[in-house]
């Protein structure tokens, strides 16, 4: 007659063995995701310039309008380009701008 515990014990062994593969696995891609540098870290910088990038973009919206609106800027391109010229010193490539200070 067999004992019900010798033909549980190979079974038990064999789930024992597979969960702790699954933890150790578990907690070595945990410590990859955390520690790597192409993982976490990256994903925060990224974030962090992300909301650098909005907080400039509604400051620029805001100098925006201050003088025109939003919706005048992008349906003229004249005035756009105007506007970028005189608020925001830009130019084209082939162009040489001068910028007087009176004091």
């Amino acid at each position: 007659m067999q004992d019900n515990n010798t033909v549980t014990e190979p079974a038990r062994h064999k789930k024992r063995v597979i969960w702790i593969v699954y933890a150790v696995t578990i907690v070595a891609f945990l410590f990859y995701i955390i520690f790597s540098d192409h993982a976490y870290k990256k994903h925060q910088e990224l974030n962090r310039k992300i909301a650098n990038l909005e907080k400039k973009i509604v400051n620029t919206r805001h100098q925006v309008s201050n003088e025109y609106t939003y919706e005048q800027l992008m349906s003229d391109s004249v005035l756009l380009e105007r506007y970028a010229r005189e608020q925001l010193n830009m130019h084209k490539a082939d162009e040489d701008v001068f910028i007087l200070i009176y004091e």
